[in-house]
């Protein structure tokens, strides 16, 4: 810690000397005028300022508050201390309007009276600095220092990114997978006045419809089923900070609806509320989809696609911006306890290979080889080991494999096809949790295209939805069921006794056939058993 001490008499120095002394770590400089004063600010750049007011004999000398005003007014913001014999009120008020921070009358001055208040300004020194270094810490880990890349669609990036920071705008990221679409986000956060603020993202593919709704509103207690006790939503716990909206292409039609209203009039209301509750967060929302082909189909809401779209930020690929590669490389590899270096070779090797999960999947790899490679060499063996592309499977031999055990079942199954796909149904929305969206994706087809199939094998709502509310048991016998009551005591061997016609078993002799998931093979739903002549 450096002090400066501007005092015109000797005396005066070193008696301040002496008691500083007793501190340690501390540097002690000394100026005798304004001019010897302003000379080792501009050269030492000291912490502390000690000015005693009046630098000469001239009673109506104020070099001292002369010299805070000289230094405020260069932009420094050099904390300092009044250590003088002049008492008028006028004087004193005057130095702490400049910013003086305190004032000790010479008569009184002892290590008592001033040591603690250096103490004081040397803590808040400590505090400011490591406030400082926490800062700079999160720009590079979130602000626009954390995009790194200096590729010409990178810099377009940063740029958007600085001009439009302290709008309250909407703005939509686009981007493919991996590309750091919630990295530009949390940037157009942390270089705005809102990162004293929370910074809140929510997947909207990551939950069924109703929760979502819950998630971002809110409910109040006794909204519905289960709601025990008031939850604040996304939307509301984001106060005025920001809410990120990743994946807004998977939010719910009826959703996208709710989600407009709120854009536009800035207020929402949590379920089951009486009143609304005004908006200060800033929306932003992320997708890696084509909208425009998704508003074609029907799919997305043409309205709220322009009002999100006041602002589009486009997070180039790493095919895009392949010269980035080596700087990203090194950079991921600069964040390892090991100390990675790479071949010429290696890195024409893995500047050539194809990055389908952008810099994901770059940092993945380096992670890898941080933890896997035997030297700290990485060479093109080491390469063709450890960052191979995944080459994408060839699951022809295992349909073809499936295909024939599918066609060895017995025939008592009625069509098989009818079989696989309710099966690969069920497992799929089953696997997602419920979630159509994703359970369509994970399929590879239309989520209304889910939904007709489903509907047409079974007549209900998924898995998902019956747990919500079952059939009523006239409603099953309509479908050809057994009532609910009765499947619950289905025998524990998984197996039901159907007293019905199957193709292939036209004797009326009760069969056992395999359960799905609880449930009894698809073949059998919604077939009433043929009645027998003799009986009616």
């Amino acid at each position: 810690m450096k002090i400066l001490i501007v005092d015109d008499q000797r005396s005066g120095r070193r008696t301040l000397r002496q008691i500083l002394a007793a501190l340690d770590e501390v540097e002690v400089l000394e100026a005798v005028g304004l001019d010897d004063a302003m000379v080792v600010v501009e050269r030492s750049a000291p912490d502390l300022l000690l000015l005693d007011v009046r630098l000469s004999d001239d009673p109506r000398d104020r070099g001292g508050l002369e010299i805070l005003r000289r230094v405020r007014a260069s932009g420094r913001s050099t904390p300092a201390l009044m250590v003088t014999s002049v008492s008028e009120l006028s004087e004193i008020r005057e130095a702490m309007r400049l910013g003086a921070q305190d004032y000790v009358l010479k008569d009184e001055l002892c290590p008592e009276m001033l040591l603690p208040i250096i103490e004081g300004q040397r803590e808040r020194l400590l505090l400011k600095g490591e406030v400082v270094r926490l800062r700079e810490r999160v720009d590079r880990t979130f602000g626009t220092k954390a995009l790194l890349g200096s590729s010409a669609g990178m810099e377009r990036v940063r740029r958007i990114i600085e001009r439009v920071a302290e709008s309250s705008k909407t703005v939509l990221i686009r981007g493919e997978t991996g590309t750091g679409k919630e990295m530009v986000a949390r940037a157009l956060h942390e270089m705005s006045s809102r990162r004293g603020e929370p910074f809140v993202a929510v997947n909207c593919s990551a939950l069924p419809g109703t929760l979502i709704e819950s998630l971002i509103f809110g409910h109040e207690r006794g909204a519905f089923t289960g709601a025990e006790k008031r939850m604040r939503g996304q939307l509301e716990l984001a106060g005025a900070g920001t809410i990120l909206l990743d994946e807004i292409a998977e939010m719910p039609g009826e959703l996208q609806a709710k989600l407009l209203r709120v854009v536009e009039d800035r207020r929402f209301r949590p379920l089951g509320a009486e009143s609304e509750i005004p908006l200060r967060a800033r929306v932003l929302a992320a997708t890696h989809v084509d909208l425009e082909k998704r508003i074609s189909e029907g799919r997305f809401r043409e309205d709220l696609f322009y009002r999100l779209n006041v602002v589009t930020v486009h997070v180039p690929s790493l095919a895009e911006r392949d010269a980035d590669l080596i700087e990203l490389l090194l950079a991921f590899s600069a964040e390892l306890p090991r100390k990675l270096r790479y071949t010429d070779d290696a890195i024409a090797w893995l500047v050539r290979r194809p990055w389908p999960g952008n810099v994901r999947e770059l940092r993945n790899v380096v992670e890898r080889l941080g933890l896997l490679a035997d030297d700290d060499l990485i060479d093109v063996p080491t390469l063709e080991e450890l960052a191979r592309e995944r080459p994408v499977v060839d699951a022809t031999a295992e349909i073809d494999r499936l295909a024939r055990a599918l066609l060895a079942l017995p025939e008592r199954l009625g069509s098989k096809l009818r079989v696989i796909e309710r099966a690969v149904l069920h497992h799929a929305i089953e696997s997602c949790g419920g979630n159509k969206a994703a359970a369509a994706r994970l399929i590879g087809v239309d989520r209304k295209m889910l939904e007709r199939r489903w509907d047409r094998h079974t007549g209900e709502e998924p898995p998902s939805s019956r747990r919500m509310s079952m059939p009523t048991p006239m409603a099953a016998r309509h479908l050809g069921e057994e009532p609910p009551s009765s499947r619950r005591h289905t025998p524990a061997n998984g197996t039901r006794h159907l007293g019905e016609e199957l193709p292939g078993n036209r004797n009326h002799t009760p069969v056992s056939l395999p359960r799905y998931g609880g449930e009894e093979a698809p073949s059998t739903r919604r077939q009433v058993p043929p009645r027998d002549h003799d009986d009616a």
